[in-house]
């Protein structure tokens, strides 16, 4: 027996609670427990966190399971000539035609340009691509989005009174950039942005958005199965000074996730009431530029319900995800990709299998839309969770639906 299997079956006696009570409770086939129990099988780690809530063994069984390997690196931008990040070549990764120089000198400029039209432009121009962006794949969006980006830069190069404000905007579409390429999968691109919008926030002494570049950060780390990094980095935003209650409320989010990840129940609750505190509508000041999603209806649930799944409590999962899912509008499809990806994941390990299919095939039409590299992720774990139920022939076929639009995917 593996030291695991020898522990569960301790637990298990223990508490007096036979092998298909267990099995019954967690969801999981009685044989393939018992294959997990005698050694013959290893654990992963959803299934000893959903055994170790089971037999109340406080992390422990969860401590015999080897963490699983990070997805990928999430390396910065390949390095310049000076040893700084070379820009250049993340700005044009997703096609450098589309950086057409402006060649404006400062003095026409001043004669041609109406520096506050100009910024209403850009500023709505934003917007718009924020909305776009729940409604189109993540590369056609890029595209929008870099050339913006070029040309603020060049404008604010030429402007004789309203460079800080254009660097400001920047910073915000930088940091809308690096959001997208993760969108697209491409996490060294996102981080790479990201640290762009922290040179271009400093510069335009945008202290809090500097700082909340660390929230992405933790953001990325914990995509990239990296929990530690995530809550080192989400911890210097809460002691951080310069941050707003905003900020401060989603890097106690971030805190939450990587405490989850980790099993730490108590400080992840712990955490999730610190955000749903600094998150409340009186500590977030009306003049406060809005960072992080502003599409997901109620995140303080969502993240909650997030962090329940991980924690092996999928049915207090399922409540939250589903009650931030019922508030978030139906055309910000990328945000209900990847929560309806998560609330099947949820209602799957909770054993509530007609729900969990009514809301797959809603995620695969939100998906399907948007081509989410999150939700994806999210999704390639339901597929391999309905392995399974390959006895049952109509999660037999949703499988092979999902299996066919994550290839459709990877195509793209």
């Amino acid at each position: 027996m593996s030291e695991f299997g020898i522990e569960m079956r301790r637990l298990r006696m223990r508490r007096e609670k036979s092998l298909a009570a267990l099995a019954e409770s967690v969801h999981y086939d009685k044989g393939y427990l018992s294959k997990i129990e005698t050694g013959r099988l290893p654990a992963n780690r959803r299934l000893a966190t959903l055994i170790d809530v089971e037999l109340g063994a406080d992390g422990d069984l969860v401590a015999l399971v080897p963490e699983e390997p990070r997805r990928r690196g999430g390396s910065g931008a390949a390095a310049g000539p000076d040893g700084e990040p070379d820009w250049g070549r993340e700005l044009v990764a997703f096609g450098d035609a589309l950086s057409v120089p402006l060649a404006l000198r400062s003095s026409a400029a001043r004669a041609e340009a109406d520096e506050l039209r100009l910024l209403a432009h850009y500023r709505e121009e934003f917007d718009r691509h924020r909305k776009l962006s729940q409604q189109l794949p993540p590369e056609l969006v890029l595209r929008r989005l870099i050339v913006d980006f070029n040309t603020l830069m060049e404008l604010e190069q030429t402007s004789p009174t309203a460079a800080p404000q254009l660097c400001l905007l920047a910073a915000r579409y930088a940091e809308f950039i690096g959001w997208m390429c993760q969108e697209a999968g491409r996490l060294d691109h996102a981080l790479a942005w990201t640290r762009r919008t922290a040179d271009l926030a400093t510069r335009a002494e945008a202290e809090d958005l500097a700082v909340y570049t660390l929230v992405r950060e933790a953001e990325l780390a914990l995509y990239d199965g990296d929990p530690t990094t995530a809550m080192e980095l989400a911890g210097r935003v809460l002691e951080d000074p310069r941050a707003r209650a905003r900020s401060r409320g989603l890097a106690a989010h971030r805190q939450a996730q990587a405490f989850a990840v980790r099993g730490d129940h108590a400080r992840c609750l712990s955490s999730l009431d610190h955000a749903r505190d600094l998150l409340h509508p009186e500590r977030v000041a009306q003049d406060e530029p809005v960072v992080g999603s502003v599409t997901v209806g109620g995140l303080d649930n969502a993240i909650a319900g997030w962090c329940h799944y991980d924690l092996g409590r999928p049915q207090r999962a399922s409540e939250f995800l589903a009650d931030a899912l019922d508030r978030t509008p139906t055309e910000a499809h990328r945000s209900r990709a990847l929560f309806g990806a998560r609330l099947a994941l949820a209602y799957e390990a909770a054993g509530e299998l007609d729900e969990m299919q009514v809301v797959t095939l809603q995620v695969l039409e939100d998906v399907g839309l948007v081509r989410s590299a999150g939700a994806n992720a999210e999704l390639r774990g339901l597929s391999r969770a309905l392995m399974r139920h390959h006895n049952v022939r109509a999660l037999r076929e949703l499988r092979n639906c999902l299996d066919e639009a994550l290839v459709d995917t990877r195509r793209a």
